[in-house]
């Protein structure tokens, strides 16, 4: 018999098994993101600190002076400045998915190792694919993207804009299919912050979800795992989540009651996440026996339950923790990884 690769012990977790030794996601997974979209935007030049660049939907962005980190949405400039008139701001023609040029992804594709690693097609954020809520917050900006969710003359514009949004988004998301044939698809939106969610549940469930819930919809329809990226304390979602069909949740962060979201959903809802990305050890100049003993404490608290990839997702950028940070965090998580299920 062959030996099992990382493949086959983390598809063994999603499949609802306890697997071989708990997958550590850096090693499981290759990952292909939309090149097509990325290729389209404005900073194809480089990333030069305060320069503003654009995404292929023509929102400003600035380099910040790390330009290792994310562009963020200029600010006091939103590219939809009223919702009720978002025809008048959004650049039409519309880029056309199916004309875009996605040759690189098939490239890209094609190099992926479908032998040892499980496939991971991640969309969401700045490509704006799999996105509702942080697309509108790229458009309008945070506050008035708040406001137009709660506010009765904005709602109907919301639905009309985050409709039309999304229907592009699910045709970028049919060729990552296509192209990819992914195990998972990874979407993206942030909904919370370390303390909470950015809106109430209802409001979620009126303004949000009818978009979201089409995204894991077509990516369930397509027989592929389906699992979501948010970032901060977004646990109060999850009961909604696991209803409209998702597999697991990223980065899931520690904020949240990790233990009695598995001991709720078991394999039902996979945590693919459980790195301390909160606390000093996610800071330079932290201690290693501290960074280690973070790491042991991790894999203590969620492994035993089975349904858990450890992740470090939502860590600090390599270039700030430095290379011996890096070192302890996986050489102490590839001990964990094997000796949790001895």
């Amino acid at each position: 018999m062959s030996p099992l690769t990382e493949r086959d012990n983390v598809l063994k977790v999603y499949a609802g098994e306890r697997p071989d030794w708990v997958p550590l996601a850096h090693k499981a997974f290759a990952i292909g993101m939309p090149m097509a979209i990325r290729n389209n935007r404005g900073d194809a030049g480089g990333r030069i600190p305060g320069a503003i660049i654009y995404n292929i939907l023509k929102t400003p962005h600035m380099i910040p002076p790390d330009p290792n980190i994310g562009a963020m949405p200029v600010p006091g400039e939103p590219h939809i400045p009223d919702i009720t008139r978002w025809r008048e701001f959004l650049d039409f023609p519309f880029p056309d998915p199916h004309k875009l040029d996605w040759s690189d992804d098939e490239a890209a594709a094609g190099r992926l190792d479908r032998e040892n690693k499980a496939v991971m097609a991640m969309i969401g954020g700045a490509q704006f694919a799999g996105a509702p809520f942080n697309a509108m917050v790229d458009l309008m900006g945070h506050e008035a993207a708040s406001i137009a969710m709660l506010d009765d003359d904005e709602k109907e514009s919301w639905h009309e804009l985050l409709g039309f949004l999304t229907e592009w988004e699910l045709a970028v998301l049919d060729h990552m299919i296509e192209i990819y044939k992914p195990d998972i698809v990874c979407t993206s939106d942030d909904l919370a912050n370390a303390h909470g969610p950015f809106m109430s549940i209802p409001t979620y469930r009126e303004m949000i979800a009818p978009y979201q819930g089409q995204i894991f919809d077509r990516i369930n329809a397509a027989g592929i795992i389906c699992e979501l990226h948010c970032c901060g304390r977004a646990e109060d979602f999850v009961a909604d989540w696991v209803k409209m069909g998702l597999a697991a949740w990223n980065p899931a962060q520690t904020m949240n009651d990790l233990q009695a979201l598995q001991a709720r959903y078991g394999f039902d809802f996979i945590i693919d996440g459980g790195y301390d990305s909160q606390s000093r050890i996610n800071t330079k100049g932290a201690k290693e026996e501290d960074v280690r003993a973070s790491i042991r404490l991790s894999f203590e608290k969620y492994a035993p339950a089975g349904n858990f990839i450890f992740s470090t997702s939502g860590m600090a950028l390599a270039h700030e923790l430095g290379e011996d940070h890096m070192n302890w965090i996986f050489d102490e998580a590839e001990k964990c990884s094997t000796q949790s299920y001895g």
